[in-house]
């Protein structure tokens, strides 16, 4: 299939167009004019530079797809103004979603986030499925949930096959070296210093991600739905620890882990999806993907 592909330069982007055309797709990819190419090049068969809210790369991007797969966005979580954020990926995103629809799309799947959830009611009990209400805590989680609200009516009215999927904080290798997940920290930990770390959060791997996104291409059964994807929870100093056995440091790491997350995500709804298409890997990648990955980047730095 032709599949047209938003984002196709950066960290989820980028796997997700390696993982399409080994699937035997042929990825047209939307990129900005100063967007990095090298690393996607020998997978990318055909090119749209432009914004996701600029109408004239959009209508190149959508025509004669298959399926638009919709994973760029830029957010300045920083801004004190949120309208320009606004303007650019939800306006943007539903742009491109009513272009795709007017262009014959047969498939618009959306890249979301596990931040459509904030406030879990009490009725949930600690666990977060797909049925759980989102109420989101912030700006970028309030646009992920409005994309999903026209996924949904789109589905319902047009019977267009769309879906979402929402991962977690995703971790591996981003072709942009410093902004892999644990880059600095990990670095730290090489040079010997004291880490004192008390986060921790819900992770993802980026290879799920695009898995799941190559996957849905072509599913009927994914239609209308939406899917968490997220493997475990972690506390940062986890990953310094895996950090000062693999490169031999001695670096202080002080004992910051807590009792664990309030809320538990239950994702059996994607893991039976990917079972489905034969993948018992996805999700379940656990202390082992992790300490793999931190083995990977130690590797690069």
């Amino acid at each position: 299939m032709l599949v047209s592909l938003t984002g196709a330069s950066g960290f989820i982007g980028s796997y997700t167009a390696q993982a399409l055309h080994g699937a035997g797709h042929r990825v047209r990819a939307l990129v900005r004019a100063s967007s990095r190419r090298d690393h996607v090049e020998p997978v990318v068969a055909e090119w749209v530079v432009g914004a996701q809210n600029d109408a004239d790369a959009v209508e190149q991007l959508v025509r004669g797809a298959d399926v638009v797969i919709h994973n760029s966005v830029s957010w300045n979580r920083s801004a004190s103004v949120e309208l320009p954020d606004l303007e650019d990926n939800v306006m943007g995103s539903l742009r491109l979603l009513e272009s795709s629809r007017l262009a014959g799309v047969r498939q618009f799947i959306f890249v979301s986030s596990v931040a459509s959830y904030h406030e879990i009611p009490d009725s949930a009990g600690g666990r977060i499925t797909e049925e759980t209400v989102t109420w989101p805590g912030s700006t970028y989680g309030a646009y992920k949930v409005a994309i999903e609200a026209h996924l949904k009516a789109y589905h319902a009215r047009y019977q267009m096959n769309t879906s979402a999927w929402r991962p977690a904080a995703v971790y591996g290798i981003d072709p942009n070296l410093p902004r892999s997940q644990w880059y600095d920290l990990i670095d730290r930990v090489r040079r010997g210093e004291t880490i004192d770390e008390p986060r921790g959060g819900k992770i993802t791997h980026v290879q799920d991600v695009a898995d799941a996104l190559t996957l849905a291409v072509g599913d009927e059964h994914a239609a209308g739905q939406f899917y968490n994807l997220v493997d475990r929870y972690i506390y940062w100093e986890e990953a310094a620890r895996f950090a000062a056995e693999l490169s031999g440091s001695n670096a202080r790491i002080i004992d910051r882990a807590g009792a664990g997350p309030k809320n538990q995500f239950d994702c059996r709804k994607a893991i039976d999806f990917f079972e489905r298409h034969g993948n018992h890997v996805a999700l379940r990648r656990g202390t082992g993907g992790v300490r793999e990955y931190v083995a990977q980047l130690i590797e690069r730095l």
